[in-house]
């Protein structure tokens, strides 16, 4: 039988497997950490066009405008990390340099849900107005 410490241990292992993949680049291991039927959640629904609530399709759209904005990759750190049962609460930043050269900094706060060794829910929140400007503005075409 497993003990709610091998549970919360597994847990953590996927929440920090997610961040070391994104961290890396490795967006395709980390979209296959998420359920098939997982849901994301972003702050700021209606108000910029990443808020809301978002299925696989669109969290691997996500990562798109992030490769493409991002050519040399996000780097992420998590700060703190709290596990209870199948939720996971974390602590995170990121951190790079936008292909026209604009530096993206934000905190994050996420509520993860793990169940059966996958991400089944994440809802993110975090500084919407610059990422809005850095993932959803326009770039500085002089620059690239």
């Amino acid at each position: 039988m497993e003990t709610q410490h091998a549970r919360a241990q597994s847990a953590r292992d996927v929440v920090e497997g997610y961040y070391a993949d994104i961290s890396a680049g490795r967006y395709a291991a980390a979209a296959a950490r998420f359920a098939p039927d997982a849901t994301l959640w972003i702050c700021g629904e209606g108000k910029w066009p990443l808020g809301g609530l978002h299925d696989q399709d669109g969290n691997k759209r996500i990562y798109a405008i992030v490769r493409e904005r991002f050519p040399l990759g996000l780097k992420v750190t998590v700060h703190a990390l709290t596990v209870e049962g199948e939720r996971v609460a974390v602590e995170v930043e990121s951190e790079g340099i936008r292909k026209d050269g604009r530096r993206y900094n934000n905190h994050y706060h996420y509520l993860i849900i793990v169940r059966d060794g996958l991400i089944l829910s994440r809802r993110e929140y975090l500084d919407t107005i610059h990422a809005n400007d850095l993932l959803c503005g326009p770039m500085d075409a002089e620059t690239f």
